[in-house]
């Protein structure tokens, strides 16, 4: 029982480092409780221990997606634990051999690879996002991704664990980690001294904080096209305007745009904002561009769809089951759009598309900024708002791209690419608060080696593990 229990308030601590900037702390020593018990206990009682430090984790540090649906958050739990227990009996065989310290933070690294992209891919949560405010460490991402964080998270407390129960110093162990900080933490001050602005674009963004149960009810259309356009008019004329995803309360059929057209000729502003396209029977979440006389420029239909929220995976075999939005089963996007606003080059991500690096990356590739469009109002503001945005700081970072971010209910604002966040407040609000921002943001040119390279620091991870087991069976 005193087992289960510690690997609970591992998963218990782990989690609560991602629901308050002041408690990201914890994730530096969380994960001892679970280190321990995957040495002492047998392999079947490591399996519960898995299960019960994963369903602790991923409820604390997710439970606001039973906001939506409680079903879907158990289940999503449950299936997170698998990556727990297989993560824990390899951990098993390393923590009994030399360099656990690096093989187990290698082996995390690789399980959070393959839960980001395997399937529908889920990377919400992995360690180093905690991290986000922390831009003294962090700025080594553009080397080598999050995934480096995550690896720096884990060797510590695998560190700590040997301090504690070897009951000696270790100091070669001690000296190395410590070296490996110091020289993340070098960088990190070096980056952020060296990198320069080479130029701008004029932004604002819109939160209208429209409640998420009002936004297809046909009574509110009118009020809400009203606030739309006297929100748009606290807004420079001489910027892109960015509404969120699916802002615009009416769905297009057809592409038919001529209400959004003299909606934006009304306001006098060039404009992007989100809406929902019925196109030959299929249902797109889309990004229009319109310049200020109506005229469409261009549109983006989403790439990356919410599993449950906008379709239903293996849809033939889930007949019975229905997505949670209102609208139904929503297509996919075919492919990338670059658009072109004064002469600068950039592409959007629509709501949870910014959680995958890899996909970002391809974006990043061709634009000189990015755009974040969303919607939180399902999840009830924090910690969810909080932890969306603090995963586009590590894509800024990783690209050194910086990235505006417009979000109906949540945290609307921009991040440089330096990480630097900035948003929109009202009275020291910025989750469940309407108003306008206006800024330039800064764009830096030159992109970073991870955009090049991409993951293979996780290729890295692979082929040290797989030396590790060869060596060891070798020897044996």
């Amino acid at each position: 029982m005193i087992n289960l229990l510690l690997a609970g308030f591992a998963g218990i601590l782990t989690g609560l480092s991602f629901n308050f900037a002041f408690f990201s702390f914890l994730v530096w020593f969380s994960l001892l409780p679970f280190i321990y018990v995957i040495n002492k206990t047998t392999s079947r009682q490591t399996t519960f221990c898995a299960i019960i430090f994963g369903l602790a984790y991923y409820l604390t540090a997710i439970f606001w997606i039973g906001n939506v649906t409680k079903l879907g958050l158990v289940l999503l739990a449950g299936y997170l634990c698998l990556y727990a227990v297989i993560f824990s009996q390899f951990a098993r065989y390393f923590l009994r051999k030399n360099f656990a310290i690096i093989t187990i933070a290698a082996l995390w690294v690789l399980f959070e690879f393959i839960k980001e992209n395997i399937w529908c891919g889920f990377g919400w949560a992995n360690l180093g996002y905690s991290q986000y405010k922390n831009l003294y460490l962090i700025q080594p991402a553009d080397l080598f991704g999050v995934k480096l964080i995550s690896f720096f998270i884990v060797m510590v407390n695998v560190l700590i664990w040997e301090l504690v129960s070897k009951r000696k110093f270790l100091l070669r162990k001690v000296i190395f980690v410590a070296l490996i900080l110091l020289i993340s933490i070098s960088y990190s001050f070096l980056r952020l001294n060296n990198l320069k602005e080479t130029s701008s674009i004029n932004l604002s963004l819109i939160q209208p904080n429209i409640p998420q149960e009002l936004k297809w009810e046909e009574s509110s259309q009118p009020d809400i096209i009203e606030k739309l356009g006297n929100l748009a008019s606290k807004t420079g004329e001489g910027s892109l305007v960015i509404f969120p995803e699916a802002s615009w309360p009416l769905m297009l059929c057809d592409l038919d745009t001529s209400i959004l057209s003299d909606f934006v000729r009304s306001i006098k502003r060039d404009i992007l904002i989100g809406a929902i396209t019925s196109e030959k029977d299929n249902f797109y979440n889309a990004a229009l561009l319109f310049e200020r006389a109506g005229e469409l420029q261009g549109i983006y239909r989403k790439v990356r769809l919410v599993p449950f929220g906008e379709y239903v995976p293996l849809r033939k075999f889930f007949t019975f089951v229905s997505v949670i939005n209102s609208i139904g089963d929503t297509s996919r996007g075919a492919e990338l759009k670059v658009f072109s606003y004064q002469n600068k080059k950039f592409c959007v991500l629509i709501c949870f598309e910014d959680i995958f690096p890899l996909f970002v990356t391809n974006y990043a590739k061709r634009a000189q900024f990015l755009v974040n469009i969303t919607n939180d109002a399902w999840f009830g503001g924090e910690p969810e708002a909080s932890q969306h945005a603090g995963i586009m700081v590590f894509r800024a970072i990783e690209n050194r791209i910086s990235i505006a971010r417009c979000a109906n209910t949540g945290i609307s604002g921009w991040v440089s690419y330096k990480g630097e966040m900035h948003s929109l407040k009202l009275d020291n609000e910025e989750v469940s608060v309407d108003g306008a921002l206006n800024f330039n943001l800064p764009l830096n040119e030159k992109r970073s080696l991870y955009n090049k390279w991409k993951d293979v620091f996780v290729l890295f991870c692979a082929l040290l593990l797989g030396l590790a087991l060869i060596s060891r069976k070798n020897n044996g």
